[in-house]
């Protein structure tokens, strides 16, 4: 075939007007189905999660859904919403270990990453860390780790510290291992480990008469869904008893809570991001091992501290003591 001018012109405008060759040949548009915890200060971890899978090429509205739900504190829809989520047919499916749960109980062939976690082998998600096993993986930050930080820097903050309360939610398998954890660690440092066994509002209630009588030090509690539910009435009786709370979530530290200690959320969902791509290439979850968090915080409630008259030592607010061999602790914030 001749080669004219008039061939070189077209091919030029082909050129300069036809798809890039990757986006010609996939064409694909994925959907990831994700369920967000129930409370607000959460959807900036959500954010995390969508400018990580924009760096790595995808968009929504272009080649990317993402389908998003929330129980709003009704943990009664969980169910129902996983289902919505399974019938869309979703590429990969994204949550934290509660949910994760309840998406494994309704799918075992649709790629489940997992955005945190305690223990999901305990919970039923894998068979180990290196080897998930299932169609489940992603990130756990895990129990054994964080209730023995939390006694070391409650010691370090309240010298005379003698009783740890917990609240163990009966309804969520972890945090059994959760009690177990922090009584192993209260117990190598000489402290008692009081648990209340909850998995009501009025146990809850409950709870807190008793501890009227005789009041722990500080309050440990399990990370659970029937406890954030009803985080009003921990944080309420927390300040009327004078007895400060601890947690395992850095997304809010409201008044009642002293302080926070856990991985860095926003890494976390970042790294959830890089599973799904995996996954969305061909990857198998199953074969892809759970990581554990390398970067933790700490966030300090200095209005809790002023209202309980309680004096944060300045190696707390350094947060000197609480690196690790696999854990570099994040700069501590000031609430």
């Amino acid at each position: 075939m001749k080669f004219t001018v008039a061939n070189l012109i077209a091919a030029l405008i082909f050129g300069l007007f036809a798809p890039p060759p990757t986006q010609a040949q996939t064409g694909r548009i994925y959907r990831i189905g994700m369920v967000r915890p129930p409370t607000a200060e959460w959807q900036p971890y959500v954010e995390s999660f969508r400018a990580a899978m924009r760096d790595l090429g995808y968009v929504e509205g272009s080649n990317l859904i993402l389908d998003l739900r929330t129980p709003d504190l009704d943990t009664l829809r969980l169910p129902k919403l996983v289902d919505e989520l399974v019938a869309l047919k979703p590429d990969v499916l994204v949550a934290h270990e509660k949910t994760a749960q309840v998406m494994r109980a309704k799918t075992t062939s649709i790629p489940i990453v997992l955005t945190n976690a305690l223990d999901p082998v305990t919970a039923g998600l894998a068979q180990s860390l290196r080897r998930p096993g299932l169609n489940v993986t992603g990130s756990a930050q895990l129990h054994d780790l964080l209730p023995a930080k939390h006694i070391d820097i409650m010691r370090e903050i309240l010298p005379r510290l003698a009783r740890v309360g917990q609240f163990v939610d009966t309804t969520q398998s972890t945090c059994k291992a959760v009690e177990e954890a922090a009584r192993q660690a209260a117990r190598s440092v000489g402290v008692v480990l009081v648990p209340y066994y909850v998995a009501n509002r009025a146990e809850i209630e409950r709870a807190f008469s008793q501890m009227e009588k005789e009041p722990p030090d500080v309050l440990l509690p399990c990370p659970s869904a029937v406890l954030a539910n009803h985080r009003d009435l921990l944080f309420e009786n927390a300040v009327r008893l004078r007895v400060p709370f601890t947690s395992f979530v850095v997304a809010n530290v409201p008044k009642g809570v002293l302080f926070a200690y856990a991985a860095n959320l926003h890494e976390m969902y970042r790294r959830a991001a890089k599973y799904v791509d995996r996954m969305l290439k061909g990857a198998t979850p199953g074969d892809l091992p759970i990581e554990q968090p390398t970067r933790f915080e700490l966030v300090i409630n200095m209005k809790t501290a002023r209202t309980l008259g309680i004096t944060i030592p300045p190696t707390v607010l350094l947060c000197r003591p609480y690196a690790s061999s696999n854990a570099e602790p994040g700069a501590p914030g000031i609430a």
